[in-house]
């Protein structure tokens, strides 16, 4: 039986596009094939007792991103191949929750959508089963937890959340259905002005941003996923956490256990907290051309806050973007703070620190 599950799961489900592709127009360049074989060494003993399905479905894992891979520069595929090897071995062996330990006094709420990332041609491709696998140290996390994922990485998020059930919503939904995709022919036609292009340093250096508005309208959704999470509020908390789903980008930044306990947040409850790598509050003065330039000051991978300052900012947000797309801006949501940060300071609470410093920064238990 959990051989059974274990095949479904890697064969068919956690990377779907496994089951779509031709096995031996994928599996005949050489490299792959010594790679899938060393992977298969790393899985072996723990499959002893599991059916020979299951096996393939272990090694059927790795295929959809070595496609993605062939297409990067030779030292950083090298790498991205250790971490997918590494990342595949953790999302494999995991076991699933014992006994509840963890805090759900909190709500924590995440999300996965394909936006085709592992189709782009620039610097920033990365495909959507990385991702996947990324994601599995965010839902390790023994919080209570809403998911708002694509049907097809549904059964990823399940196989990960085993033993908490309890604590677990997922929510099905797509890129379009996303409120903010109505604005994304206007966004489009920003894009390709002229006027948007002048000057604009995103545009030089060909970033996502500028160029391609599903990136964006994803990025601006997480505090439409937030609202979505306070206004169904299924574990009826007061306090809600976000993180991106890919927060980490693979690295052990995680409680090893599970536990995160970010109490001290909850005394800044009436303001939504921010990581800022540098002080905000000297671009003030450059304001009207933020969307222009390539700065990174707002970590957006993590907001906190209480319901009602929550929802104040959405409100906000929405009533920004409204005046944007009436001016001619587009640019992902850390401007769309900064921004409001500048006309509504009270409503937010900065602290210093870098991208991914947030179970560094707030965990009760690391200062006892």
């Amino acid at each position: 039986m959990e051989g059974c599950k274990l095949s479904r799961f890697m064969f068919a489900c956690a990377f779907p596009k496994c089951t779509s592709m031709g096995f031996g127009r994928v599996t005949t360049v050489d490299h792959e094939m010594r790679l899938l074989v060393g992977a298969a060494r790393f899985h072996v003993p723990r499959l002893r007792d599991r059916s020979k399905m299951a096996l393939l479905g272990a090694l059927l894992v790795f295929v959809p991103v070595f496609m993605v891979l062939k297409g990067l520069p030779l030292a950083m595929r090298d790498m991205e191949e250790v971490k997918f090897m590494r990342d595949s071995k953790m999302a494999f062996s995991w076991e699933g929750f014992g006994p509840e330990k963890g805090m759900y006094n909190f709500t924590l709420v995440t999300a996965m959508l394909d936006i085709g990332r592992g189709n782009w041609s620039s610097h920033q491709k990365r495909s959507y089963n990385t991702y996947l696998l990324y994601m599995q140290r965010v839902l390790r996390l023994d919080v209570n937890m809403v998911i708002f994922i694509e049907s097809k990485g549904r059964p990823f998020v399940d196989w990960m959340r085993r033993g908490r059930e309890k604590q677990t919503r997922v929510v099905e939904i797509t890129l379009e259905e996303l409120p903010y995709y109505r604005y994304r022919d206007r966004m489009k036609e920003i894009m390709d002005s002229e006027e948007y292009k002048k000057g604009n340093e995103l545009v030089r250096k060909n970033l996502c941003e500028a160029s391609i508005p599903e990136y964006d309208i994803l990025q601006w959704s997480k505090l439409y996923f937030l609202q979505e999470a306070i206004s169904a509020n299924p574990f009826q908390d007061s306090y809600f956490i976000w993180l991106d789903g890919g927060y980490g980008r693979g690295e052990d930044i995680h409680p090893s256990d599970g536990v995160w306990k970010p109490t001290q947040l909850f005394q800044e409850a009436d303001k939504v907290t921010f990581l800022e790598r540098e002080s905000v509050e000297p671009y003030r003065r450059h304001a009207a051309r933020l969307h222009k330039m390539s700065i990174n000051i707002v970590a957006g991978g993590f907001i906190a806050g209480g319901s009602r300052a929550l929802e104040r900012l959405y409100e906000l947000q929405q009533k920004l973007i409204e005046e944007w797309m009436r001016e001619g801006v587009v640019d992902d949501d850390q401007t769309i703070y900064m921004q409001l940060y500048f006309r509504y300071p009270g409503l937010f609470n900065f602290v210093r620190a870098d991208w991914y410093d947030a179970f560094k920064l707030f965990d009760a238990r690391k200062r006892l």
